[in-house]
């Protein structure tokens, strides 16, 4: 018999992992975004973390960031010990590192670690880091993964949700092995950044190019616009290079990125990925990572500011992930 997906599940309510104690870890991370407190606002009254570590931004400090930091903290100091951990956004390796190493302190018992990550707010290529450096440390067990989308986002031809380009890079823990004769094949998981991803394909210039675009989107309303947002790479790369991939569960999303990866005309290519998609789907491919795919690596194309005016609004939907 066929063993059934793991399906995301919604949750209004946060209670601790298990029922007779509190979890040792809680980890969430604050910006501008108001979806960034989702999560935390709806922690059970009686939930309780032994350590709750809180991620900011070095270069965020906008007054809807220090306003949302200021009302995570009120309600997480009720939960637990709250360590507020400056992350410098462009050079997160050493942080992240010392984060990983620090957590082995804080579980009282390794063989039934309870940890919980609220990934809403993590920037994509930093999430990938922090998976790969639990997994080498094994505390990538049976954690709790959780999610909130945003209400909506604004969505403009005319005003961006990033400006520019500052650098495209190898996302560090992630080059692969890359074999030099052959050509590159880009595969970008798309979002509502539609500057971003034509500017990794001019900088990138591959022999062939695939576009991933998430379906079902979060919402029936929601459909058409990651095209929309995307034209100008569709109109050049051919409607024929898009394949459709989850929006929200990240098991789909790793087996949907080996079906379409492993075809035998997608063989012969140096894979070059860039997740521009949603969180759940960047979580899909660190699944899909690990089965370590030959001649494959990520790259990541850092803004030069996001239109924080213009990004999105209010609080949506939590969700627990199934993750691994």
């Amino acid at each position: 018999m066929k063993k059934a997906l793991p399906r995301i599940k919604e949750i209004r309510w946060i209670d601790s992992i298990k029922k007779n104690g509190p979890d040792d870890i809680f980890i969430c991370c604050a910006n501008s975004e108001e979806r960034c407190k989702g999560t935390v606002e709806r922690l059970a009254p009686k939930y309780k973390a032994r350590s709750v570590f809180l991620l900011r931004y070095e270069n965020q400090n906008s007054k809807k960031t220090e306003q949302h930091i200021h009302e995570m903290k009120e309600k997480l100091e009720e939960i637990g010990e709250v360590l507020e951990i400056y992350v410098d956004e462009r050079r997160p390796l050493q942080i992240i590192s010392e984060i990983v190493q620090s957590m082995g302190k804080h579980i009282l018992d390794p063989l039934e670690q309870r940890i919980t990550i609220d990934i809403s707010a993590i920037t994509k290529w930093h999430l990938l880091i922090l998976l790969k450096a639990l997994n080498l440390k094994n505390l990538i067990r049976n954690i709790r993964i959780l999610y909130t989308e945003p209400e909506d986002y604004i969505t403009d031809l005319f005003q961006p949700l990033s400006f520019g380009i500052r650098e495209i890079f190898p996302i560090p823990t992630y080059y692969g092995n890359y074999d030099f004769s052959r050509e590159p094949l880009l595969v970008l998981l798309l979002g509502y950044e539609g500057d971003r991803a034509l500017a990794l394909y001019e900088e990138v210039d591959p022999a062939d190019c695939l576009l991933l675009i998430p379906k079902p989107a979060y919402h029936k309303e929601w459909e058409g616009r990651t095209e929309e947002m995307n034209v100008g790479i569709i109109n050049i790369v051919g409607k024929t290079k898009i394949e459709y991939i989850h929006a929200r569960n990240p098991i789909m999303v790793s087996q949907q990125l080996y079906g379409v990866l492993s075809r035998p005309e997608y063989q012969t290519y140096n894979h070059i990925i860039s997740p521009l998609g949603t969180k759940p789907q960047t979580l899909g491919l660190y699944s899909y990572l690990s089965t370590e795919p030959e001649n494959t690596i990520l790259i990541y194309g850092e803004p030069l500011r996001h239109n924080e005016m213009f990004y999105s609004t209010g609080i949506g939907r939590s969700w627990c992930l199934p993750f691994i």
